[in-house]
C-alpha cells in the first residue's frame, strides 16, 4: 500500500540524536529507528498486551557504524491475538471456513459461496435449483421472470457438459394471452428426450415407458412415479436432476465449486 502519513519522535540524549518514525500505509505499518553516536545502544520493543512482537535496535558497539533499523510492524488482531501477514488465523474444514491475515494485514474470511455447500472436508460443492412453473422462471439465484411468447428456450446448460442441454417449450392453453410450460426437452449427445404432458416420454421419434425403476437412456436415468418424471445424469462429481410433472419443472445441479449455470436458469 502507498504511504499515507508518518509521525516522527525525536529526542536528544547527551550528544546523540535519536529519531523514531512511525509510517502508515493504510492497513500496513512500519517502524524506523535512527540513532547517531559512537558506542550507542538504542532498543525499542513493540508489545501487544504485554507480549513482545517486534523490536528495532541500533547497536554501534556490536555492529560498527550501524545508524538505523527498520521493521514491518503490520499485523492482524483476532480475539486478542496478533497474527503476521500471510498467516492462517483459524481454519475449520468441517464447515469449509478459514480466516487469514492477508499480505496487506487485513482479516479475510473465506468459505463456500452462496450457491455452494460444504462437503465437510474443506471442499465446496455447487448446489443450485431452478424452478419453472407456468410462464414463470425462478433461476438459480432466486431471480424471477416470465415468458411472454410461445417458444422453446434454453433453460439449463453448463460448460462442464457441452453436449447436455435442457430446453423448456412454452405454449398457450385455455388462455391465449399467457404461455405455459408445456414440455421439457433434454438434448444428450445428439439425441432428444422429451418429457411431455401426462407423464409421456419420447426419445427422438420413439415412445418410452419409464417406471419407478430407473431406465438408462444415453447416460440419463429415467424414472416415473405418481408425481411426475425424473431424469438424472451423473458424471464423476457432477449430478444433474430434472423433474417435470406437466406444469412445473425443477432442475437441480450439484458439482464442484465454480460450476456455472447458463440459460434461463443461470439468468432468468
Amino acid at each position: 500500500n502507498s504511504l499515507r502519513c508518518s509521525v516522527q519522535i525525536t529526542m536528544q540524549i547527551s550528544s546523540s540524536k535519536i529519531s523514531l518514525d512511525l509510517f502508515n500505509f493504510g492497513t500496513e505499518a512500519a517502524l524506523s529507528l535512527e540513532a547517531h553516536g559512537i558506542g550507542l545502544v538504542v532498543l525499542y520493543r513493540t508489545r501487544v498486551s504485554g507480549v513482545v512482537i517486534n523490536k528495532v535496535e541500533v547497536n554501534n558497539i556490536l555492529y560498527n557504524y550501524q545508524n538505523d533499523d527498520t521493521i514491518d510492524i503490520s499485523g492482524c488482531r483476532h480475539s486478542g491475538t496478533v497474527y503476521k501477514p500471510g498467516t492462517v488465523v483459524n481454519s475449520d474444514p468441517q464447515i469449509c471456513s478459514s480466516v487469514t491475515c492477508s499480505e496487506t494485514a487485513t482479516l479475510q474470511t473465506s468459505g463456500c459461496g452462496p450457491l455452494e455447500q460444504c462437503q465437510g472436508n474443506g471442499i465446496c460443492m455447487s448446489a443450485s435449483t431452478c424452478t419453472v412453473t407456468g410462464p414463470t422462471v425462478i433461476d438459480a439465484h432466486g431471480h424471477m421472470n416470465s415468458i411472454q411468447d410461445r417458444c422453446a428456450y434454453s433453460l439449463f446448460s453448463t460448460p462442464s457438459l457441452p453436449d447436455f442441454h435442457v430446453l423448456g417449450n412454452f405454449r398457450d392453453r385455455r388462455r391465449k394471452d399467457l404461455s405455459f410450460l408445456d414440455s421439457v426437452t433434454l438434448r444428450v449427445d445428439g439425441h432428444e428426450i422429451h418429457l411431455e404432458q401426462g407423464g409421456r416420454v419420447q426419445l427422438d421419434d420413439s415412445t418410452l415407458t419409464p417406471s419407478s425403476s430407473s431406465q438408462l437412456v444415453h447416460g440419463v436415468q429415467l424414472s416415473k412415479d405418481q408425481t411426475g418424471v425424473t431424469a438424472k445424469l451423473s458424471l464423476s462429481n457432477l449430478n444433474i436432476s430434472v423433474f417435470f410433472d406437466g406444469d412445473t419443472a425443477q432442475i437441480h445441479l450439484e458439482g464442484p465449486a465454480g460450476s456455472s449455470v447458463e440459460g434461463l436458469c443461470g439468468n432468468s
